[in-house]
This record gives structure tokens, sequence and C-alpha cells, in this order.
């Protein structure tokens, strides 16, 4: 039975990593099984999307290492190329993380536009203990977000973060109580798909070629966003002092 599920409340979908039983570790078949998840949700007339772990004891313990082996077959990381397809998702995607993060499922995570933790979780890489050189596309999309030097804490030193320094560090946007955590995630979902579609989904493709170096290539969701109705809507709504009504055209 799969670990990965995928629903949809409305206008968002949630992906869980659902396997408590062992920490909510993915399985090589499950790493298939989420890459679906992902590219069944792209296809959905959603506005935002949520990542999460079951449960409030560990948001996830990345790949399991009893599917790892030391014979090369992790030369390119199939948990890397997830996190791309995650980053590159074309609607905005919220990590929610209720408990601790580990492993491959630190970089899950950083490949969401957002983060929003709870009190008490905490973060812990074992890469450098256990003889792995973290995929190199992971660690520069780690340095793209939260700095060279935390990111070298975190892999080389192999350090254990707490909640706060994680806050401190930007990898965490909010960091809430256990019983907050959903209420944060609802008031996020509510902030991102209040905005127009073309523009807060054009402006995360931009963001994110500039977060990871590359030019941005903007022009076209620009003059898509000057050309739409919903710039027209969005003005009128300015005028007359009510709430837009957009329609993603």
């Amino acid at each position: 039975m799969s670990a990965i599920s995928l629903s949809v409340d409305n206008d968002v979908a949630c992906v869980m990593i659902d396997n408590p039983a062992k920490r909510n570790a993915l399985a090589i078949s499950d790493l298939g099984d989420l890459s679906s998840a992902l590219t069944k949700a792209a296809d959905l007339p959603i506005r935002a999307l949520i990542l999460t772990g079951a449960g409030d004891r560990v948001f996830s313990g990345g790949v399991d290492l009893s599917d790892v082996s030391g014979d090369g077959q992790w030369d390119n990381n199939p948990l890397t190329a997830i996190a791309d397809q995650l980053e590159h998702f074309p609607r905005p995607t919220i990590a929610r993380i209720a408990g601790k993060v580990r492993g491959g499922a630190v970089e899950l995570a950083l490949a969401c536009d957002f983060r929003i933790g709870a009190e008490g979780i905490d973060l812990w890489v074992p890469a450098s203990r256990i003889g792995i050189h973290y995929e190199a596309q992971g660690l520069q999309r780690a340095a793209s977000r939260i700095g060279i030097q935390a990111t070298r804490r975190i892999y080389m030193l192999a350090e254990l973060f707490g909640a706060e320094a994680l806050a401190r560090m930007g990898y965490l946007d909010q960091l809430v109580p256990i019983d907050g955590i959903d209420s944060a995630v609802d008031e996020m979902v509510a902030l991102v798909t209040a905005g127009a579609p073309l523009s807060v989904d054009g402006m995360k493709a931009t963001l994110m070629e500039i977060g990871m170096g590359e030019t941005p290539d903007a022009a076209d969701r620009i003059a898509a966003c000057w050309a739409s109705d919903d710039l027209k809507e969005g003005l009128a709504a300015l005028r007359e002092k009510r709430g837009p009504v957009f329609k993603g055209r």
C-alpha cells in the first residue's frame, strides 16, 4: 500500500506522506508515487498545494536507508529529482511541518515556496555521518534558500537544529504552537489564493529562477498579466473599494 496520498479540498490539494510506523520514511517505491501525486495535482484546477506528513511526530524521515546500498545506485538521487518537480510546481506550495525533519525531507520542504513549522520540531541531515555526498542540486537549493553557511552546518557538520534556530535562519516562514499549525496553514493558503492567479503563479516562477541564480525569463508572464481580465477586475475592485473576483485569465 502506498505511503503517499493526494486529497483535494475546494481549490487546495494536499499531498501527505503517510507511513507513521516508519517515521514517514519514503521507500524507493514511494518516490514514484510521490512524483505521480505531484503530476496529478499539477493538472487539477487548484490554487495551492500543501505537503505534509501524517501525525505530529515526524514530518518525514527522508528516504528509508534500508533501501540504500553502497553500490552507486544513488549517484543521481531520485529524491532530488522529486524536489525539482516540487520546486517547479506551477502553483504556490506550502510545507506543513508538524514534526521532526530528517534527511532528504529537509530538501523536500526547502523545495516548497513556504514552510510553516510547529514548536518543538527539529531538523537533522546525517549525510556526512554515513559517508554520503549530498546531491549538488540539493545543496544549491539549500544555499539559495537559507544561505551558504547554514547549508554548511546542516550538511557538512550534521548539526541538529531546533525550531527557533530554523526560524532564525529562514528555514521556517512561521513558527507556531502545534495546536495552531492548521490555522496558520489555512491563513497562508488564504493569502496566496487572494491574489490573481496569473500574477501569483507567474511571480513564483520568476522568483524560482532568480533564487537558483538564473536570468529570469519573465517577459511573457509580465505581458500576460498586463493583458489579463484579472488586471481590469483588480483595478475596478480598487476603485470600487471591494474585494476582487479573479478568474485566472
